[in-house]
């Protein structure tokens, strides 16, 4: 049986959601914007902290267009309901509720657009998820989906290689994560069933290296989740896991104010237009 809180599986962690707090359409999901229409009815299926969904509503859905964010986690609701009820002007197109990737609580053919942003990568059944969301997509719409891959981080000066290396043993140790997820995104889609001639697949990329506020902000943050993220990297040796993270978090100091350093993370997406006779 697949979990569908696999990636709070230890619980929810304020630290954890709060590195992705700082997404939006333009820096996390651009992708969709190529299709996207104003009017879209959308659904937003792992919306986290709700940063990516209630930037949709504001600035994107401007001609009759919702979005629902869907969450397994309460704490996550919350927290999104927190930043919509923050922001002005106040917003009626967008709303959060529980629900499962692996069983979305809407009709079959509901959605012009499904969209999913660093979702898949953390499922145990990844295939049933995919199939899942082009369920409740229109035919003629569209699933929108985004995966890192980490194993194909880069980081320099080489010195600083730990970065990549902390985010690979952590993922290994995670329920389900997978490294690959982003090169393998496709192949995926295509054993989920979506036709390979209406998958249009595109690549794209996190660079941290000449903005120094940028890059302040994500070790900040990275340092945070370390510290206070409850993550284990080594189920078996505490010190080896204490002394791990203790590295991870001076060479994200150290990093941070180097002006020769780089840190970048590449990303894999899918749009698969639903066939109309689907």
């Amino acid at each position: 049986m697949s979990n569908e809180q696999a990636y709070y599986g230890r619980g929810f962690k304020k630290s954890i959601a709060d590195t992705h707090s700082w997404r939006t359409v333009d820096n996390s999901s651009k992708f969709i914007t190529s299709v996207l229409e104003p009017n879209f009815k959308v659904l937003d299926v792992g919306s986290g902290p709700g940063s990516i969904t209630i930037d949709l509503a504001k600035n994107y859905l401007t001609a009759g267009g919702s979005v629902i964010g869907v969450e397994p986690t309460q704490e996550l609701i919350d927290t999104a309901n927190n930043l919509k009820d923050s922001t002005e002007p106040q917003l009626n197109n967008v709303e959060f509720q529980i629900g499962s990737i692996y069983e979305l609580p809407f009709e079959d053919n509901t959605f012009d657009l499904v969209h999913s942003h660093q979702v898949v990568i953390h499922l145990q059944d990844p295939v049933k998820g995919l199939k899942e969301l082009a369920r409740v997509t229109k035919p003629g719409g569209y699933v929108a989906v985004k995966d890192a891959d980490l194993d194909a981080i880069i980081v320099s000066p080489e010195k600083y290689s730990i970065l990549k290396d902390y985010y690979v043993q952590k993922a290994k140790n995670a329920i389900s994560t997978d490294t690959k997820a982003g090169r393998t995104l496709r192949e995926k889609a295509i054993k989920a069933g979506y036709e390979p001639e209406n998958i249009t697949t595109t690549q794209s990329y996190w660079l941290l290296a000449d903005d120094h506020s940028s890059k302040k902000q994500w070790a900040e943050l990275a340092i945070n989740r370390i510290k206070t993220g409850g993550e284990i990297l080594f189920t078996k040796d505490a010190k080896k896991n204490e002394e791990m993270c203790n590295e991870a978090i001076a060479k994200w100091q150290e990093w941070v104010d180097d002006n020769s350093s780089l840190f970048n993370i590449s990303h894999f997406e899918i749009v698969y237009k639903k066939p109309v006779d689907k």
